[in-house]
């Protein structure tokens, strides 16, 4: 008997991403920066509005296999996320990193809003996270932005984000995100998980602009030392030297990402001790400014 080959949907990745964030925050409290109850119950009820929204005909034909599993299983059990977290087969590893992502960049975002009355912020491949309706809801930021390539995601994200708060962050795209950081009318950026899905050349390209026209930044690209077993867009040793940003406090960055990434590790490794993943194949570094 031949098994079909499991279809992914425009939305399942997505999804999961944001289902599985939720219980991943609840296990691993003593791995990540810590989060206000606000937050936690903010990332509650978008699920529950996300869940809702992507069970409607309109756009459950966005959902592939995957996607279907995860949206009539967490239907049928508000549990199922959390057993998932806790025992599927790779979801714990990546509900780790997703809670490690998601809690860094909330970190890095209030951080800049102490000592930054203006802060004008895009979420750069925003799928369905919850980072930029959180920092605008529960940190009234007015200036807020969001990216994605697919319109039927932002579509989601926005009328989800209308559900749980009453606003939504800004659809822009990244040609209208330059313009804006080139006028000073964009001066934060988080973008994580989207600069791996570009050619090493585009990323390239976009750290070089990232770095030189917005003052905070926080950005994910992924490494691997190994260039024999790295991934499609992976960052090797020599591709990471030859990038070489260029630019104001360029030392600074580079240094920063060194101290991102170690406390990544440090965090990954405590949560997960016998778990090497992220040390032996394709990982996370973080540049921040």
């Amino acid at each position: 008997m031949i098994e079909r080959e499991t279809s992914i949907g425009v939305m399942d990745i997505p999804l999961s991403c944001s289902i599985f964030l939720e219980p991943a925050l609840n296990k691993y409290v003593r791995n990540i920066v810590p989060l206000s109850q606000k937050t936690k119950k903010f990332v509650h009820e978008w699920n529950l509005a996300l869940v809702d929204i992507l069970k409607t005909s309109k756009y459950k034909v966005y959902l592939g296999d995957l996607g279907h599993k995860i949206l009539t299983r967490t239907l049928s059990s508000d549990k199922f996320p959390i057993k998932c977290v806790e025992s599927a087969k790779s979801v714990p590893l990546h509900s780790l990193h997703y809670a490690l992502r998601f809690s860094e960049s909330i970190n890095f975002l209030v951080n800049k809003i102490k000592t930054n009355s203006d802060i004008k912020f895009v979420d750069f491949g925003c799928g369905f996270s919850p980072l930029a309706p959180v920092m605008q809801a529960e940190y009234d930021i007015e200036e807020t932005y969001c990216i994605d390539y697919k319109p039927e995601i932002i579509e989601v994200y926005s009328i989800v984000s209308q559900k749980v708060s009453g606003k939504a962050p800004k659809s822009i795209s990244w040609n209208k995100a330059k313009e804006m950081a080139v006028s000073h009318k964009l001066n934060s950026i988080v973008a994580m998980g989207v600069l791996p899905y570009m050619s090493l050349d585009d990323q390239v390209a976009c750290l070089k602009f990232i770095n030189a026209h917005f003052p905070h930044l926080m950005v994910e690209i992924k490494y691997n030392n190994n260039s024999a077993t790295a991934g499609e867009n992976v960052f090797d040793l020599k591709h990471l030297q030859r990038l070489r940003l260029s630019g104001a406090n360029t030392s600074t960055l580079e240094t920063t990402m060194i101290k991102n990434s170690l406390r990544y590790l440090h965090k990954f490794m405590c949560a997960m001790p016998r778990n090497k993943y992220f040390l032996e194949n394709d990982r996370s570094l973080f540049f921040s400014r």
